[in-house]
């Protein structure tokens, strides 16, 4: 879909590798940019196969996030090689980067902010930082932690004065590289009207506020203080209704107005709760007491009772059935082997090694016309530096001066335009 894109990246770790990523899957060529040892998270563990040591394997991580990119590479003195990364600039659309204007200044790319960039005007450059372009902390470095805990996000989990706790997931970053492929395609589509490129900036902080909107509307001066979003930094952590085997979580309630869901009464009395029916604490649709109503953690035992001598599988099917919302809550083998996810067909298999084949997730959109095809195979530091080079014009002798600069070598038999 988005064939003849050309997408630089010259970035490190989640955020601006998956925004690049899913541009690829969107059709997008993309190259790459590393200097010395290359991103970090080449070096995470666990590697695809099975060897611990930095550099002898594929990371797990380093392949989900840049697999199908070529990789340029720029050596231990990047400032030598900056000419190439220019002239791959002048034609390409998109530039992603981390890295600060001080940083890309040795790289002759000190103008690359401007609007319109002198280098290539037609150029959309998605900057990512930490914490924005502006105010006290602007270009300070930061982490995925910080910016949840700046954001508020650990004050989500764990229980009322208890210390906090981070969310597991990288939210920010994943959440950036989201926000950073929506705005690089309104940029996209801005410059097929207008003509030209622009800047296009986004934080780690930044996306963690926006992504609070609900809770935003929630907390600011509300007429009372009830319900998940303002008390949620006070509950204890969510867990579900034990079942004979996993948790479940089930409600009556929802965004369904003030009378709940209709089944709950018909739901009890088939699981052998008939008696809730006539207990003062529990009202006749189970709105307040089931999902995230005011009396469910209260009167979570109660329920329990009978769902700890049945199967998860039965109570969410028995829930459902009646008109009720439910879930079991799943491993991660467990939800990519449920037939709903495999319905999705969000988990792919691509190459990875010769011979290996690995499951990766792919662009969750679906459209109607388009099947997209994912790539695999994460490149090597530099693997396709030479092929670039070529690619872009250079002569022979200064591909030369490139691999000496470099320290590249060609394999045997090879010619100049060898993927290396």
């Amino acid at each position: 879909m988005l064939a003849g894109i050309r997408v630089v990246e010259l970035a490190e770790g989640v955020a601006g590798p998956l925004a690049a990523c899913r541009l690829a899957d969107l059709g997008a060529t993309v190259v790459k940019i590393e200097s010395g040892d290359g991103d970090w998270t080449r070096g995470c563990p666990p590697f695809i196969d099975g060897d611990t040591t930095k550099g002898a394997a594929t990371s797990a991580v380093f392949f989900a996030l840049n697999r199908g990119k070529r990789s340029l590479a720029l050596g231990r003195a990047p400032a030598a090689a900056g000419h190439v990364l220019r002239r791959l600039l002048e034609s390409a659309d998109v530039f992603i980067t981390d890295r600060d204007a001080a940083a890309l200044a040795p790289l002759g790319l000190a103008g690359i902010y401007e609007d319109p960039c002198p280098l290539n005007p037609r150029l959309i450059t998605a900057s990512i930082s930490a914490f924005g372009e502006a105010g006290p902390l602007a270009d300070r470095p930061g982490s995925e932690l910080g910016a949840q805990a700046m954001a508020g996000y650990t004050r989500y989990l764990g229980a009322y004065a208890q210390p906090a706790r981070r969310l597991g997931a990288d939210v920010a970053g994943a959440a950036t590289a989201t926000f950073a492929t929506q705005a690089i395609l309104a940029a996209l589509l801005y410059r097929k009207r207008a003509g030209h490129g622009q800047r296009v900036s986004l934080s780690l902080l930044n996306s963690l506020l926006s992504m609070k909107t609900v809770h935003l509307a929630a907390q600011s001066d509300p007429d009372e203080y009830a319900g998940p979003r303002v008390g949620g930094a006070n509950d204890p952590p969510e867990r579900g209704w034990a079942t004979a085997d996993s948790p479940i979580t089930f409600m009556f309630g929802g965004a369904v107005g003030r009378e709940g869901r209709p089944g709950w009464a018909q739901f009890v009395e088939e699981i052998g709760l008939g008696r809730l029916l006539d207990d003062p604490r529990f009202d006749k649709t189970g709105r307040l007491t089931t999902g995230l109503g005011p009396t469910a953690r209260a009167l979570k035992g109660e329920y329990e009772q009978e769902f700890v001598a049945r199967a998860a599988e039965g109570l969410v099917a028995a829930i459902r059935k009646r008109g009720g919302l439910a879930a079991s809550y799943l491993t991660h083998e467990q939800v990519f082997a449920d037939p709903q996810a495999r319905a999705l067909d969000l988990v792919r298999r691509v190459p990875a090694t010769p011979g290996d084949d690995v499951p990766v997730l792919a662009f969750p959109g679906r459209f109607s016309r388009t099947r997209l095809e994912l790539r695999g195979h994460a490149p090597a530091i530099g693997q396709h530096t030479v092929a670039v080079a070529t690619e872009l014009g250079l002569s022979a002798a200064q591909i030369d001066e490139l691999r000496c600069t470099l320290a590249l070598r060609t394999p045997e038999g090879a010619g100049p335009g060898a993927n290396q």
